[in-house]
């Protein structure tokens, strides 16, 4: 998905630049113990790296199901290098069946809160427009230094930007793997690098197979000039996708390049 920003976003550019309005003013509830506490506690309470940078997610499972699925992205990479705190918007009407339902039961790599919405003046929702989400906060020091409402804030994402400098952080992630491979196809032409991406859409392959990563496997294969293996790998990917009702066309005319140069 393309990235979605919105007002949101200005404003807290505005507002990150004034040192009054960097620290997050709110209450938050820990989602296991029940335990309120304000947000500027949150790097003592838990114990976390304040020098570590930290993403808030908020999320709602009534009407934001790609929040969860961006947070469960975060929770397959290696969390010794971020802290992600989520924190649910869900009103206190669908709080106790959100939870209930136990869509975070499994985001065991991050801090999970709700956000005491509609109960005091530092509940979420007085500080933040809690109906934009994800609301993703980025932190250094424990102070805002990002904010913006998108989707596809991915894992990767943060690699692209130099936030954070070791591919292990994504090691796990097939999709974060897969897409930042398929950037250095699209924006690289040094073949050391280009043989890096070869590197990470094989590990994601390794983990789990599919027509995306098999299909970049191919294009950068073509792009490096492994023509024949490049063949193998784009008629592999139509394979799946056939299997898988996908379309296919885009590795149809990657296939026809190869043979090209053949």
């Amino acid at each position: 998905m393309k990235i979605k920003t919105s007002v949101l976003a200005i404003i807290f550019s505005i507002m990150v630049s004034n040192p009054t309005f960097s620290q997050i003013d709110v209450n938050i509830t820990d989602i296991e113990t029940d335990e309120t506490i304000p947000f500027s506690r949150i790097y003592e309470t838990y114990k976390l790296d304040k020098e570590l940078p930290t993403l808030v997610i908020t999320w709602s499972a009534k009407w934001c199901s790609p929040c969860m699925q961006l947070i469960e992205r975060y929770n397959k990479c290696d969390l010794s290098m971020l802290n992600v705190i989520t924190v649910n918007v869900d009103t206190e009407e669908y709080l106790d069946e959100v939870l209930d339902d136990g869509y975070h039961q499994d985001w065991d790599n991050t801090y999970n809160f709700h956000g005491n919405i509609g109960e005091d003046e530092k509940g979420f929702d007085n500080v933040f427009n809690v109906k934009s989400a994800p609301l993703i906060l980025y932190l250094d020091n424990g102070k805002i230094n990002d904010a913006t409402v998108s989707y596809s804030v991915y894992p990767y994402k943060l690699l692209q930007a130099g936030r954070i400098n070791d591919i292990e952080f994504i090691w796990d992630s097939a999709e974060d793997l897969n897409s930042l491979a398929w950037s250095y196809y699209n924006t690289e032409n040094d073949p050391a690098r280009l043989n890096e991406a070869i590197k990470w859409v094989k590990r994601s392959i390794d983990l789990r197979e599919n027509y995306s990563n098999t299909d970049t496997y191919a294009a950068l294969l073509f792009k490096t000039g492994e023509y024949t293996n490049a063949l193998k790998a784009a008629k592999q990917a139509i394979e799946i996708a056939k299997s898988k009702g996908q379309d296919y066309e885009s590795t149809t005319d990657l296939i026809n390049k190869i043979i090209e140069k053949l």
